[in-house]
């Protein structure tokens, strides 16, 4: 076959069709939660590993920057997104499954030697946020009157906002101790002083849930109940 585009097409062609019984999970790179590599792992994805053990569903897991995976979510059949806040916002665009994990705490996090105050909204429009693009974070701060440009920056990823705060290119960040533990060891950063603020998201809002597209077959919908279900006997 001499048409390399014919060839592409045909591949492409037979991937889709290959996955058209399965189920496509997608997720971010959030750990220790989630964690890429050549094959997809972390405290929570074990834990979608073995809910989709209790069904016969076919899958594949891919990281993605979050706001890629969360669009492929709300675009495409037979899609699995996790880890994802449930909100008021996003309720009736998924079928959910709550909780596949504790609840994680995010906060506002700056330099110790940053003076600014961080404990209030209203604080928080007098600094620049480093946030990620998409997630729970960026809509909070878009709904309570912040703006792109002003007092958002947005990065496809949390490293590359650390990686702002500590050049001073952002005041603050969004994050979890545990993932801001793991991302500063990466960094080569562990001694780096940083101080909490405002709490975004606590309680049953900060649960880690996954969630199916809506268009998703009812058969995949009803088996994934199952799996969950079954998978939750066993996690008290």
């Amino acid at each position: 076959m001499k048409n390399p585009l014919l060839i592409i097409f045909l591949l492409l062609s037979f991937t889709a069709h290959s996955n058209a019984d399965g189920l496509n999970v997608v997720t971010e790179d959030w750990p220790p939660f989630i964690l890429k590599g050549q094959e997809v792992s972390g405290i929570v994805t074990k834990n979608i590993r073995e809910i989709l053990g209790y069904t016969d569903i076919e899958y594949s897991i891919d990281v993605y920057p979050w706001a890629r995976s969360f669009h492929l979510a709300t675009t495409n059949p037979n899609v699995l997104i996790y880890s994802i806040y449930r909100t008021k916002q996003r309720e009736a665009k998924f079928h959910w499954f709550c909780p596949i994990y504790k609840s994680t705490p995010i906060h506002a996090y700056k330099l110790a030697s940053n003076k600014i105050n961080i404990d209030s909204l209203e604080a928080l429009k007098t600094s620049v946020v480093g946030i990620m693009r998409g997630d729970n974070s960026h809509n909070y701060f878009l709904k309570n009157g912040f703006e792109e440009g002003v007092n958002i920056d947005l990065s496809s990823n949390e490293e590359t906002n650390l990686k702002k705060l500590i050049k001073g290119r952002v005041d603050v960040v969004i994050q979890s101790q545990e993932s801001l533990n793991y991302r500063l060891a990466l960094l080569g950063a562990e001694g780096l002083n940083l101080m909490p603020g405002l709490e975004i998201s606590k309680g049953a809002s900060a649960e880690h849930c996954m969630a199916l597209s809506l268009n998703t077959k009812d058969e995949t919908v009803v088996k994934m109940r199952k799996g969950f279900e079954e998978w939750q006997k066993y996690q008290q």
